[in-house]
C-alpha cells in the first residue's frame, strides 16, 4: 500500500516530528510520500484530486494555519475532503478545544488530534488511522478523555457551537447585530440571545472581554 501524506501546517518544525512518528508507524511494505504547504488554495486542490485506489492520502491540517474567517474555510474544506476517500485529520491546540464541538459538526468525518499528546499517545492515533475504514473516525487519547470528563462534571456549558462561532467571526469583520441580521434575515433578537449566551458561558461582562478571549480560542500563531 502507498501513502500521501499531505501537511498543511505553518510550523514546519512539528511537521518534521509527526512525519518522523508517521514513518515508524509504516512497516517496510508501506510507501511513504510527504509533501507540505501553508497555502490555502493548494490544499484545496488536493483534496480536489482523484486518489489512485492502490494509496491512501492522509490531509493533515493545523487548524491555526488556517486564514482568517476559518468558519468559511472549513466549509469550503468540507465540500471536497470525502469526494475521494481520503482521511482528513485535524491538528488542535489545547486553547481550541473549546470548539471541538462545533469543528466536529461541520467535518464529522474527520480525525481530531490534539498537537500536545505524547509521542506515544501520537503514534497510537496514527497506527488506528492506518487501521480505520472510511467512515470511521480517530481521536485523539486526550481528547477523549478531556471531553469526557467535562461531560461528567457537567461542565460541557464551555464549548462554543457552530452559530455562535459563526456570529462571532461575523462580528469581528466590523458589523454590527442589526447589519448581520438584514445579510441573513434573521431576527437581530435571536443573535443577541447567542451573543449573551456565549457570554455567559465564557464568563465574562464586557464586548472587550469576550472579544480578547474569542481571540485566544482561534489564535493564529506568530511567524517569529
Amino acid at each position: 500500500m502507498n501513502y500521501q501524506c499531505f501537511f498543511f501546517d505553518k510550523n514546519i518544525f512539528f511537521s518534521q516530528g509527526l512525519k518522523s512518528v508517521i514513518q515508524d508507524a509504516c512497516d517496510d511494505s508501506m510507501r511513504v510520500q510527504f509533501t507540505s504547504s501553508n497555502n490555502i488554495h493548494q490544499l484545496v486542490e488536493v483534496l480536489k484530486q482523484q486518489r489512485n485506489e492502490r494509496e491512501q492520502r492522509w490531509v493533515i491540517c493545523d487548524f491555526e494555519s488556517f486564514p482568517q474567517g476559518r468558519f468559511n474555510v472549513l466549509n469550503m474544506i468540507k465540500m471536497y475532503y470525502r469526494h475521494h476517500r481520503q482521511k482528513l485529520v485535524i491538528l488542535l491546540s489545547e486553547n481550541n478545544i473549546p470548539l471541538f464541538f462545533a469543528l466536529h459538526s461541520l467535518l464529522p468525518g474527520a480525525h481530531w488530534l490534539l498537537k500536545s499528546e505524547s509521542k506515544q499517545n501520537v503514534s497510537l492515533f496514527f497506527n488506528e488511522l492506518k487501521c480505520s475504514e472510511i467512515g470511521q473516525n480517530v481521536f485523539s487519547p486526550s481528547l477523549v478523555s478531556y471531553t469526557r470528563m467535562k461531560w461528567l462534571t457537567a461542565d460541557a456549558g464551555c464549548y462554543i457551537s457552530s452559530d455562535e462561532w459563526w456570529l462571532m467571526e461575523e462580528i469581528f469583520k466590523g458589523k454590527s447585530l442589526s447589519q448581520i441580521a438584514n445579510e441573513v434575515n434573521i431576527n437581530v433578537r435571536r443573535l443577541s440571545y447567542y451573543k449573551r449566551r456565549l457570554m455567559k458561558r465564557l464568563n465574562v461582562t464586557s464586548n472587550v472581554a469576550l472579544f480578547n478571549v474569542f481571540k485566544c480560542i482561534v489564535a493564529t500563531p506568530r511567524n517569529d
